[in-house]
């Protein structure tokens, strides 16, 4: 009889013993490995949208028009249902600390002065499960990024290109010069009679600048990053009457030094052809300096004038 009434209990305690066995090995191995791996989709996702925003904006700087995009990414991973917890993330915009260009155009003898800037933007996780990876992109290209930077909260310890093997990749890479090479264009127009004269220019610029009161935020749930962009022209100089006095760009050495070379190259190029396909009245210069290299067109004196349209496309990105 004593040994009947035993049994039970025994019996009981080797099926509690079952199931807290069990229990811990799904707290210590199963539950981890289900949110490391909701958190590793979670991570394709971000970076599938940092792909498509940065495509998005390679495309708004060559279409030069009002136009909006947005790309939304998940901010957290890490959710199961068994254990709904996930962790979170913050995205940002920054404007660059330096212009990249500006584009100034003399007309009256006043200088106006029109910056052309880039951004960057970030994700970084908060609370992850799997790895401390976020993601920047800067200048065209994305960085993977890993731990925190002692220099600020949105800097990196660590740092390297996602998309390619190495910065000299970086600097080599035939997107990267397309998109550098989109930030300006020149469009002309001849005199009604004189192919070798020109009568009016257009000047377009792209710049960027992050979008005021909405360059961070910070969740575990959906965010979006987005961008809008505005064209506005000015003209200068009076038609069949005088020209602006100078059409110049400035571009700044800033790193990575290919980026801003592959700026000035587009420009430098422009003007000479315009010069070349107007040698009546468009003359073509260029220099460089230990900051900035420079190229400018000015009417060559007495001859017929041409005016300016400077089209300028503003391009504001911003997160929600």
């Amino acid at each position: 009889m004593k040994d009947d009434a035993v049994a039970p209990v025994v019996a009981a305690m080797l099926v509690l013993a079952v199931i807290v066995t069990i229990f811990s090995a799904w707290n210590a191995v199963l539950l981890p490995s289900l949110k490391e791996q909701s958190e590793m989709t979670q991570d394709r996702e971000v970076v599938g949208a940092f792909s498509r925003f940065s495509s998005d904006i390679s495309t708004a700087a060559s279409m030069k028009r009002d136009l909006t995009f947005s790309e939304p990414l998940p901010l957290g991973g890490g959710g199961t249902a068994f254990s709904p917890l996930t962790s979170a993330g913050t995205i940002r915009v920054n404007g660059e600390p330096y212009p990249l260009y500006n584009v100034t155009i003399t007309d009256g003898g006043l200088d106006y002065i029109t910056d052309g800037r880039l951004v960057n933007f970030s994700y970084h996780p908060v609370s992850d499960f799997w790895l401390d990876q976020g993601y920047v992109w800067r200048y065209g290209y994305v960085n993977v990024t890993k731990g925190s930077s002692p220099h600020g909260t949105d800097g990196a310890a660590l740092s390297t290109p996602l998309e390619y093997p190495t910065m000299e990749n970086v600097t080599k890479s035939a997107t990267i010069r397309k998109f550098a090479s989109s930030l300006t264009g020149i469009e002309s127009r001849p005199w009604y009679n004189s192919s070798t004269n020109c009568s009016q220019i257009t000047m377009s610029s792209v710049t960027f600048r992050p979008e005021p009161g909405a360059d961070y935020t910070s969740s575990n749930g959906i965010g979006t990053f987005a961008l809008t962009a505005t064209v506005n022209e000015t003209g200068y100089g009076i038609p069949e009457t005088t020209s602006p006095n100078a059409i110049t760009v400035y571009v700044n050495r800033v790193d990575p030094d290919s980026f801003p070379l592959a700026v000035y190259v587009q420009c430098n190029k422009s003007f000479a052809s315009l010069s070349e396909k107007y040698p009546g009245n468009v003359v073509h210069s260029f220099a460089s300096g230990p900051e900035y290299k420079m190229t400018r067109i000015e009417p060559v004196p007495g001859s017929l004038p041409f005016i300016v349209t400077h089209r300028h496309i503003a391009i504001n990105v911003s997160v929600m």
